[in-house]
């Protein structure tokens, strides 16, 4: 089943209309509660209007109030053609003096400067209520109350609303589209980076793709992620055809010493001389095994080119005696005196027990084939380093040298033996792996050698895991 393609485009575009659609509503009840502050506003002012005309035909004689309204100028007072208007003047004693409704009484004292604006009902209706004061001689006063019937103000605040709305959401598709049309031309430059990769691409494989000004800063982390995995890809790839060079390169000799041997074997009538041609064809696959076995092993130390290996807790004191169990019968054969010289005790430290095993084998195996017989052989642990050192009193390496036999598939011009310099440069790869480090040094009074796998501060002594 194909996975389902995800969209940037889409995904942007749904994050940005969010909040813009969250941005437009608020702006549209901004708008809408301005509209009808004002026209609030101006509907109160028509009432506070009609409120003072009315109070202006208020007339007093000797102290008593009035109100003289033609019924032409209330006529024109009451008309309206959507609401209802209703007004009553009552006297300080509450005598009604003119009025075609009896309304509510306003919730605080007015007077002619600060009128009262309040909401109240009329034969069930809902009104707006303007209450003002009109102070007369002496301490004499009337309350002139004038009230209309909402829906003016309903239907202007329902088309204000209607027209927010429509306002909103034509500008969020606007801001969509426009959305849209922008990630579309910035998605444009990230298409035509692609495109430069691939053509540099075709030209030169697995080389990293260039960060410069024409790639867009937000792709950056991405690239640098594909670099690092191209660089990993040409690890491998270089990696994988150093082996093939070195492991042509080393069987050639042996698989044609082998060939020649078979050949003289099959052509030897002679007993004598066709075992020997068999026991030298024996010869040369066993020295093209123990090549193939350091190539895989040189393999296995290079595989994991950007980092350490998976640390666990390993007992070097025990890969040590196990090794030198392993080899004594080898040392006899050849004549040499191998020894021991242990901590007495479990030295744990964190690596990887096979390559660290792998290590040991090969400083043991350059001592015991260069050490000459009657010679002496130790393999030793430390526990307060940590470290695993091999010394003999053989012929050593010079200083001048030391450096040299770390390399791949270099000896020592004039070095007896049929060895393929691969030796070091195994144990070298291990002791990087593991974050220690390699010294090889003068054994005792200058005499011999002492090789030391001691390991750093970052993978010291550790206690074991429990079972």
């Amino acid at each position: 089943m194909a996975p389902v393609s995800h969209s940037i485009r889409r995904a942007l575009l749904a994050r940005l209309m969010g909040p813009l659609v969250l941005i437009m509503i608020v702006g549209g009840a901004c708008a809408y509660g301005l509209a009808q502050y004002f026209s609030q506003a101006v509907l109160d002012q028509w009432l506070y209007d009609s409120a003072i005309s009315l109070a202006n035909r208020v007339k007093w004689e000797k102290g008593r109030a009035s109100v003289d309204l033609p019924e032409g100028a209330r006529e024109i007072l009451e008309w309206d053609v959507v609401d209802r208007i209703f007004y009553e003047v009552l006297s300080e004693r509450g005598e009604r003096l003119i009025g075609n409704a009896a309304l509510p009484p306003p919730p605080a004292r007015p007077n002619t400067d600060t009128p009262v604006y309040y909401q109240g009902r009329v034969n069930d209706a809902l009104v707006r209520i303007l209450a003002v004061g009109v102070q007369g001689p002496g301490s004499s006063s009337v309350l002139v109350k004038v009230a209309e019937t909402r829906l003016k103000r309903n239907a202007l605040a329902s088309q204000v609303l209607w027209i927010s709305v429509a306002l909103s959401v034509m500008l969020a598709g606007v801001s969509a589209a426009v959305i849209w049309y922008g990630i579309g031309s910035g998605m444009a430059s990230m298409g035509k980076a692609v495109r430069d990769v691939r053509s540099v691409h075709a030209a030169a494989p697995l080389s990293p793709i260039p960060i410069n000004d024409s790639l867009p800063r937000e792709m950056f982390p991405l690239v640098q992620e594909i670099n690092d995995l191209i660089e990993n890809l040409s690890a491998a790839h270089r990696l994988n055809q150093r082996f093939v060079a070195d492991a042509a390169h080393q069987l050639r000799t042996p698989l044609a010493s082998l060939r020649v041997q078979l050949e003289l074997a099959l052509r030897e009538h002679d007993a004598v001389r066709h075992q020997t041609a068999i026991n030298d064809a024996v010869h040369a696959l066993t020295r093209m095994g123990h090549t193939l076995h350091q190539l895989l092993t040189l393999a296995k130390a290079d595989r994991n080119d950007s980092g350490f290996v998976p640390q666990a807790p390993v007992d070097i004191d025990l890969i040590a005696r196990e090794e030198v169990e392993r080899r004594i019968d080898d040392a006899l054969a050849a004549g040499v005196d191998l020894g021991y010289a242990g901590a007495g005790e479990p030295v744990w430290i964190r690596g990887q027990a096979e390559l660290l095993r792998e290590a040991v084998s090969n400083l043991l195996d350059n001592a015991l084939r260069y050490g000459a017989a009657g010679r002496h052989v130790t393999v030793g642990v430390s526990a307060e380093s940590p470290e695993i050192y091999v010394e003999d009193n053989g012929p050593g390496i010079p200083e001048s040298e030391r450096e040299k036999v770390r390399e791949r598939f270099y000896r020592i011009p004039g070095t007896v033996g049929d060895g393929c310099g691969l030796g070091l440069s195994i144990v070298e790869e291990i002791v990087r792996r593991h974050a220690a480090s390699l010294v090889l040094e003068h054994r005792g009074a200058g005499t011999g050698l002492r090789a030391r796998f001691i390991f750093g501060a970052g993978v010291g002594k550790v206690e074991p895991a429990p079972a």
